[in-house]
C-alpha cells in the first residue's frame, strides 16, 4: 500500500502543475483576460524564443557521454518512422477522404514533444531527462516535419499536391529555418568544448528560457473550446484515443521489451504520450488537409494527456520500469 501511495503521490506532482496551467488558461480566456491574439503571439514567442533558449542551455551544459543512450536513439528513429508509415497505409482503409487521412495521420504520429517534453522529462528526472529531450529533439524534430510534409502531399487535394522537388525544398525548408534545431546545433560546440557564456548573457537566456513552460501551457488553455467539436466528432474522437492510449502504449510495451528502462523509457512514453502537435493544425490548413479534424484532434489530445500521461507514469512507476 505504501509504495502504490508513493507512485500515486509521484505520478499526480509530475501532471499537476501542468494540468493546473493548463486550467488557468482555459479559466483567464472564458472571463476575457486573455484574447486570441495572446494565443498567436505567445506560441511564437515560446517556439521562436522561449523554447529555444531552453534547449540551447540543455545542450550546452549536457555531457555527451553523461545520459547518451544509443538504443533509445535508434528506437525513436525507427518506431517514429514505422508509425507514419503503417498509419499512412491504415487511413485508407478507414476514410475515402484524402483530408481527413492527412490529419489523422499527423495527428495521431506527431506529438508535442517540443512544447511538453522538456516540462515533463525535467519533472520527472531532472537534468538527465531534459538532456535525453535536448539530444533527440533535433532529431525528432527533423522526422516530424519530413514525414508530415510527405503524408499530407501524398494525400493532399490535386490543387495542393506537390511535386517531388517541392516536397523536398519544403522539407528542407523546414529543416534549416526551424528554431529548435538551430538552437541544438548552436549548443553543440558549447558541450563539446566546455565553452560558456559571459554570465550576463547566460541569465538573460536562461531568463528567456524560462517563459516556455508557463506560457506554452497558458497558450494550450486558452485555445480550448467546445465548439469546435461540431461535427467530425467521431474522426477526432478516434484520433485522439490512437494518440493518447493506443501508441504510446505499444511503443512503451515494445521499448521494455528491448531492455529501456528509467529516464530513457519515460522519453518514450512521453515523446508518443504527448498531445498532437500544435503546428500540425497550421500546417494541415496551408497544405489543404482538414485543418478542422486537425484542431480537434489538437485539443482533444491536449485534455486527454493531463490523464492518459498521468496513468502512463503510474503504471511504469508501479512496475519499476521507471
Amino acid at each position: 500500500m505504501e509504495a502504490f501511495l508513493s507512485n500515486f503521490i509521484y505520478s499526480v506532482n509530475v501532471i499537476l502543475p501542468i494540468f493546473l496551467l493548463l486550467l488557468l488558461g482555459i479559466f483567464l480566456k472564458r472571463i476575457g483576460f486573455l484574447k486570441d491574439s495572446f494565443t498567436d503571439i505567445a506560441d511564437k514567442l515560446v517556439f521562436k524564443v522561449g523554447l529555444p533558449c531552453m534547449l540551447f542551455l540543455d545542450v550546452a551544459g549536457a555531457s555527451l557521454s553523461e545520459f547518451m543512450s544509443v538504443k533509445l536513439v535508434l528506437f525513436s528513429v525507427i518506431s517514429v518512422t514505422v508509425s507514419f508509415i503503417v498509419l499512412s497505409f491504415i487511413m485508407i482503409f478507414v476514410t475515402k477522404d484524402n483530408g481527413k487521412r492527412g490529419a489523422m495521420t499527423q495527428g495521431i504520429c506527431r506529438s508535442n514533444f517540443a512544447i511538453l517534453g522538456v516540462p515533463l522529462l525535467s519533472g520527472m528526472f531532472g537534468h538527465e531527462g531534459s538532456t535525453l529531450v535536448a539530444f533527440l529533439m533535433p532529431i525528432v524534430i527533423l522526422m516530424y516535419n519530413s514525414y508530415s510534409v510527405i503524408v499530407l502531399s501524398v494525400f493532399a487535394p490535386s490543387e495542393k499536391h506537390l511535386t517531388a522537388a517541392q516536397t523536398l525544398k519544403k522539407i528542407g525548408k523546414s529543416i534549416v529555418t526551424n528554431p529548435l534545431i538551430i538552437s541544438v546545433v548552436l549548443g553543440i560546440p558549447f558541450m563539446l568544448t566546455g565553452w560558456e557564456l559571459p554570465m550576463a548573457a547566460e541569465k538573460t537566456v536562461s531568463y528567456l528560457s524560462g517563459l516556455a513552460t508557463p506560457l506554452s501551457l497558458l497558450s494550450l488553455g486558452a485555445t480550448f473550446s467546445l465548439k469546435s467539436f461540431h461535427g467530425r466528432f467521431a474522426y477526432a474522437i478516434t484520433g485522439s484515443l490512437a494518440k493518447t492510449i493506443v501508441m504510446p502504449g505499444i511503443m512503451c510495451t515494445l521499448a521494455a521489451l528491448i531492455g529501456l528502462r528509467g529516464a530513457p523509457l519515460g522519453t518514450i512514453l512521453i515523446m508518443f504520450g504527448t498531445p498532437t502537435a500544435v503546428s500540425s493544425y497550421i500546417m494541415a490548413k496551408n497544405m489543404g488537409s482538414d485543418h478542422e479534424l486537425a484542431g480537434q484532434i489538437l485539443l482533444l489530445t491536449t485534455g486527454m494527456c493531463v490523464f492518459t500521461i498521468f496513468l502512463g507514469v503510474f503504471v511504469l512507476k508501479t512496475l519499476g520500469l521507471i
